[in-house]
């Protein structure tokens, strides 16, 4: 459909190059909206992935990935982020004009365009879930989408990280150290998915992805050296704790997290994230995106390093009845889901 000379359709293969050009470019553009990680997520998801793009001539301006679901064959469902990754959503041009009513005007239409192209697809229910880089949701809200809105934590990578964290942070890490814990960087799979199963049944609960699919994500990530694993263990060699951070051109991300349920008093995470950030200041990253803002638990131990609290948005539309029991039972899982991850 066109929109004040703006055509969004869904993207061929042969112009996800565009779309990748877009995602480094864009503000909300992140590792988790690349073609590389949006398709293999769907692979593994088993979900259909559509790449919704607005065109102004041949030039991509905007876009919006949607993954496909079926609920038990019941319900046509539509969500825009990858499964285990914190948001999609709409991706924007950057603009560095000071003229806030043309740049609101162009991306209102980018966004219109896109969203009756993709509702023309009939879906029950659809979720899109925003990058915190997006704040502006009126074209939705005022069409009547339902607002949910969201937190994540941004930490500053400073020369004075140290001094700028809470005293018992500080406490923990040296505790950590007195217990000679020793951080390494390497990608050690099983290592990692052992951590994953004792955190999860810990709790009676299972890990929301697959070896699998974790497997695959890896492979992604060290393909486009988008990201390291780092563990932290004791002096017996024994994995305490791990974590896989990825990045992207504006900020590096705390993935996937896992520790040893047993060896939790030992400090060991906290160091663990202590030396990450350090590294990759080091190598010119100036922030980290923590995740954790929607777990009352995982809140607690990151604000020990003062981080910025920072929100984003998702926006959820009901199309048919079918919809609304889809939609209920989504939620359910995501209240279940959210007991102990972000």
């Amino acid at each position: 459909m066109k929109s004040n000379d703006f055509e969004a359709r869904i993207l061929e293969d042969y112009e996800y190059n565009l779309w990748d050009e877009l995602v480094v470019q864009s503000p909300q553009g992140s590792v988790f909206t690349s073609t590389d990680w949006l398709l293999a997520s769907s692979k593994y998801r088993n979900h259909s992935l559509k790449l919704f793009g607005c065109f102004d001539g041949d030039t991509l301006i905007g876009a919006c990935p949607i993954y496909i679901q079926n609920t038990h064959k019941i319900c046509k469902t539509a969500m825009s982020n990858a499964l285990m990754s914190p948001y999609g959503g709409m991706l924007l041009p950057n603009s560095e004009s000071s003229k806030v009513r043309d740049v609101e005007s162009k991306n209102h239409s980018i966004v219109n365009a896109l969203i009756d192209e993709i509702s023309k697809n009939k879906f029950d229910t659809i979720s899109i879930t925003n990058s915190p880089n997006l704040i502006d949701i009126r074209p939705l809200s005022r069409k009547g989408w339902k607002t949910q809105v969201l937190y994540t934590y941004s930490l500053p990578l400073l020369d004075d990280l140290l001094t700028f964290i809470s005293k018992k942070t500080r406490n923990t890490i040296k505790k950590a150290e007195k217990n000679n814990i020793t951080v390494d960087k390497r990608f050690d799979l099983e290592s990692f998915w052992d951590l994953t199963l004792d955190t999860y049944n810990k709790q009676n609960m299972k890990p929301p992805f697959s070896k699998q699919y974790l497997t695959e994500m890896i492979n992604v990530i060290l393909k486009s050296n988008a990201g390291e694993m780092w563990v932290a263990e004791l002096e017996s060699g024994e994995i305490a704790s791990a974590e896989i951070i990825v990045w992207d051109n504006k900020r590096a991300h705390r993935w996937l997290a896992a520790s040893n349920y047993s060896l939790r008093g030992t400090g060991a995470t906290s160091l663990l994230l202590f030396e990450i950030f350090q590294d990759l200041r080091s190598k010119g990253h100036q922030e980290i995106n923590l995740m954790a803002g929607n777990t009352p638990q995982l809140s607690m131990f990151i604000t020990g390093f003062n981080p910025e609290l920072i929100p984003y948005y998702r926006l959820e539309k009901t199309i048919t009845v079918k919809g609304k029991v889809c939609l209920s039972m989504l939620n359910n899982f995501r209240r279940f889901k959210n007991k102990d991850r972000n």
